[in-house]
């Protein structure tokens, strides 16, 4: 458990140390413009909302993808334990019920966003 929590301090710090980075425009603005592209929706709370839960679909499905890796590391050094091979499909089987989950809930909030306006 001590493992996990120093890697997840020192990725956490690598991405804060990315964000100046991803703040930088790199003239997105422009080419909006030249392609011209609606950009005053910037302000929109709807925009702002879809944006949120859009985002936060993104990270939840980061965390399958780490899922099915633990679950596969795990199963691979089960070395023929049968309940650390359960566990590790028990992890596999939940982890494509959350997929599931959020590409409904992703289904979801475009479909209700597409009716708002969004």
């Amino acid at each position: 458990m001590k493992k996990i929590v120093i890697f997840a301090l020192v990725a956490s710090s690598f991405f804060a140390l990315c964000l100046p980075v991803l703040a930088d425009s790199y003239n997105l603005d422009k080419t909006a413009q030249k392609l011209n592209y609606d950009t005053s929706t910037k302000g929109d709370l709807n925009t702002k909302v879809q944006v949120v839960i859009t985002v936060a679909l993104s990270v939840l499905a980061i965390l399958f993808f780490g899922l099915m890796l633990y679950a596969g590391v795990r199963w691979m050094t089960a070395m023929g334990k049968e309940e650390d091979v359960t566990r590790a499909k028990e992890t596999v089987y939940a982890a494509i019920i959350g997929l599931v989950i959020i590409g409904a809930s992703y289904a979801i909030s475009a479909f209700i966003f597409g009716v708002l306006g969004g």
